[in-house]
């Protein structure tokens, strides 16, 4: 297939470039030209240019270049004659009769071959789902999921009967065996060469590239059977690993609302659109990718990844973090309660209570502090060692160094070491390039924050300072939640029972290893009367935040049951903590 050089010409004056562009890359208008990331190679930093007056792009990163049919044939993957095609159907060029001066080339025709297949598949699930016992248990199936006619319709879901071969006889009437076979909704018996249905008693999803086209299917089992889900093979039409189940549907309001709703399910994604939240796609069955990720970046940077909230759905959002992490997205997380999914929770309590959930959901790096505090004992050493092991990888893959100094702070103060500790291993493991590892017990024993230190060594030490402070902390349990929360109650124990310390009385009541190590640095350690003596006020401004943090986490709860009573009390009662602070 060959067009002439007049009819190139036509299309090339006919479609603008920024326009075309503008449906694969967010572009900003700078001077004359615009600008956006580049939709080739990975990158942070825009450097993909696109001159308007011209119709010509570039990219002064990966060297990317050309006009509009250019930028076609490399993001659809496509060759020229078929990248023209494309451009005149999607702008309504008619084509013209002499266009047609030789056969595709043989990638190309087959491409197109492929492309014919699938939709003439997808023609064929939908009428089986309205055809005899077996479409009509379907169809009821998809009811009973709280999917509407206009639903099914619109993602154009269909059925493969329970017959070994009822597609492959169908299709086979106009396409070749060996055809069939690349497509993968085929497969050939090793022991006679028959040939049967890929997908057989499953409910099908068509799954869409970009442009609408159908490239691949995605089965659930009706009634019992395995695997739950079966997808489509890697074709010459399909790659798992870029394809965004939902993104034909949902790329334009991604665009509008700036933000994408990542889940794991096809049923989830459908039923996040039938709510009208249609900025929601869905990973085709597998964990995310790199590739996945730079797609989604050529509409937003803004994400909230709300996968199923089961083991292997926490993995895979766990994992999904580190890659939009080094892709430079802004992160947030969305942990339905009670154990539901979003298809799940729509149909229970709608698209309103979705909504402001998903309006609250928390920062990543919130959601990553929250599980490695509810994972781990942080009273304990090994606790707090599993804890910042936890953390490291996701501080390591923070390129920007102001985010990432707050965040390693924000890591120290949550788990009661000090800052150094972390900042040292995330520097050495830059410089070695490897992973961050775990921080040793070692360093977090004696990682003791000196505030707490300063007050232990002036408590042991002067006497005068002693019956202040010991009093106060008794009464206000300021020590509680430190790290040296054993050994001050050890302290406070024996000066009401002698009114003074003896060292040697509390070494021999030390029974944690911890406790008596925490003990030795103190004692050991140079006293600075100036910081001993904002010792206590630190403790206090400590233990505050630490109430404040609390204090959230009860806010979300009780926003989430609507219990108004307790929200103003909760709220009251931070107000008060915080005016307390800046005084």
């Amino acid at each position: 297939m060959r067009f002439n050089d007049s009819f190139v010409d036509q299309v090339k004056s006919n479609v603008d470039i920024v326009r075309v562009i503008s449906e694969y890359v967010r572009l900003r208008k700078v001077g004359a030209n615009y600008i956006g990331l580049c939709p080739f190679h990975s990158e942070k930093t825009p450097s993909f240019n696109v001159h308007a007056g011209r119709q010509y792009y570039k990219c002064f990163g990966c060297d990317a270049k050309g006009d509009v049919i250019k930028f076609i044939q490399s993001v659809e993957r496509l060759s020229f004659p078929e990248a023209v095609r494309f451009l005149a159907e999607r702008f309504g060029i008619p084509l013209p009769k002499t266009a047609f001066e030789a056969e595709p080339d043989e990638a190309g025709q087959e491409r197109l071959k492929l492309l014919e297949i699938h939709e003439k598949a997808a023609s064929f699930f939908s009428e089986q789902l309205q055809r005899g016992r077996e479409g009509r248990q379907a169809s009821s199936y998809l009811r009973e999921r709280g999917l509407s006619s206009q639903t099914i319709e619109r993602f154009a879901l269909g059925y493969a009967q329970t017959a070994s071969n009822a597609l492959y006889q169908r299709l086979n009437e106009q396409f070749s065996t060996e055809l069939l076979l690349r497509s993968g909704l085929v497969l050939s018996s090793d022991f006679d060469s028959r040939c049967f249905d890929r997908f057989r008693k499953r409910v099908m999803f068509p799954i869409r590239n970009e442009s609408g086209k159908v490239i691949a299917f995605g089965g659930r089992i009706l009634g019992e059977g395995q695997p739950k889900y079966l997808n489509s093979p890697e074709t010459a039409i399909y790659s798992k690993s870029r394809t965004l189940y939902g993104l034909y549907h949902g790329r334009e309001a991604i665009r509008r609302k700036n933000c994408t709703i990542l889940v794991e399910g096809y049923m989830d994604c459908i039923a996040l659109h039938q709510a009208g939240i249609e900025n929601a796609v869905a990973s085709c069955g597998t964990s995310l990718t790199e590739l996945q990720a730079r797609v989604l970046a050529r509409f937003t940077d803004r994400i909230v990844v709300n996968f199923d909230p089961d083991s292997a759905g926490t993995a895979a959002a766990l994992r999904s973090l580190n890659i939009f992490l080094e892709s430079g997205f802004q992160i947030r997380v969305l942990a339905l309660p009670d154990g539901e999914d979003p298809d799940s929770f729509i149909k229970k309590h709608g698209a309103t209570e979705y909504l402001r959930l998903l309006e609250s959901a928390p920062q990543y790096f919130d959601y990553l502090l929250e599980r490695a505090r509810s994972a781990h004992d942080l009273k304990a050493t090994e606790g707090k060692v599993g804890a910042v092991s936890f953390m490291l990888p996701y501080l390591a893959r923070i390129s920007n160094r102001i985010e990432k100094t707050e965040l390693a702070r924000k890591v120290a103060e949550a788990f009661g070491i000090e800052e150094s500790l972390i900042r040292e291993e995330l520097k050495n493991a830059k410089t070695e390039n490897r992973e961050p590892s775990a921080i040793s017990k070692a360093a977090i024993r004696a990682g003791l924050k000196c505030s707490e230190k300063y007050l232990l060594k002036a408590v042991l030490e002067d006497e005068t300072i002693a019956s202040k402070v010991i009093p106060e902390l008794a009464a206000s349990g300021d020590h509680q939640g430190l790290q040296s929360e054993g050994l001050f109650q050890e302290i406070i124990s024996l000066y009401r029972e002698r009114g003074r310390i003896d060292i040697a009385d509390l070494q021999n009541r030390l029974k944690n290893e911890q406790d008596q190590l925490l003990l030795s640095q103190a004692l050991f350690d140079e006293l600075n009367p100036v910081e001993a003596a904002r010792c206590l006020e630190a403790i206090h401004r400590q233990k505050t935040k630490q109430e404040i943090a609390s204090l959230q986490k009860q806010i979300q709860h009780a926003e989430n049951a609507r219990d108004y009573e307790l929200l103003a009390s909760l709220h009251s009662r931070k107000i008060e903590l915080k005016k307390n602070m800046a005084r």
